[in-house]
């Protein structure tokens, strides 16, 4: 009998240990590292060029890139040029403003940063979605070429659960090429 319970407790204690392991995933022009326990999805979003979930664990990550140039292009589609610029405030505004508009904020806490040496804008708050309490954290990214929407949820009471490996998912997106990264690590080593 003890022999089976030490053998179960081994076996819980590797899950936890194995939980915790990060994998790089490399998607067209960017990497992010996710926790091995996510698995791909195409159900999240139609638009995410990475969509990733754990519907026990519920936490989810998705991954929105568009082109400067079709940022601009919608902007003058849409009419609304006028309103947004064309550069990356105005991509922010315009994107955080359709959030506001979906998901019903509350707590919400907003910091400019870098990301792996690229102009970001986190923006972290408690929000209601489909009758759910959810934790979001919402980071655009501007690339060389493109915008990045990075964007992770979880339920509101696994937050504590959960915050710390979101930020990690978060602060780990990168560019595959990305000559700012490289700068920043020479410089780190001299």
């Amino acid at each position: 009998m003890k022999k089976i319970l030490l053998s179960i407790l081994f076996c819980i204690l590797i899950s936890c240990e194995s939980s915790d392991k990060l994998e790089t995933i490399y998607v067209n022009d960017y990497k992010i590292d996710l926790p091995t326990y996510l698995s791909k999805s195409s159900q999240l979003n139609e638009d995410a060029s990475l969509q990733f979930q754990n519907l026990f664990k519920e936490l989810y990550i998705i991954v929105i890139d568009e082109t400067k140039e079709e940022f601009n292009k919608a902007l003058m589609e849409n009419g609304i040029e006028n309103m947004f610029s064309k550069d990356f405030d105005g991509y922010v505004k315009l994107l955080s403003t359709n959030l506001q508009n979906n998901v019903e904020m509350k707590h919400k806490k907003e910091k400019d940063t870098l990301i792996n040496g690229m102009r970001t804008k986190l923006i972290m708050f408690d929000g209601k979605s489909e009758g759910y309490d959810i934790y979001y954290q919402v980071a655009y990214v501007e690339g060389n070429e493109k915008y990045y929407q990075l964007m992770t949820w979880t339920l509101l009471d696994k937050k504590d659960e959960h915050e710390n490996i979101m930020n990690k998912m978060v602060s780990s997106f990168n560019l595959r090429n990305n000559k700012k990264t490289s700068q920043i690590k020479r410089a780190k080593s001299k």
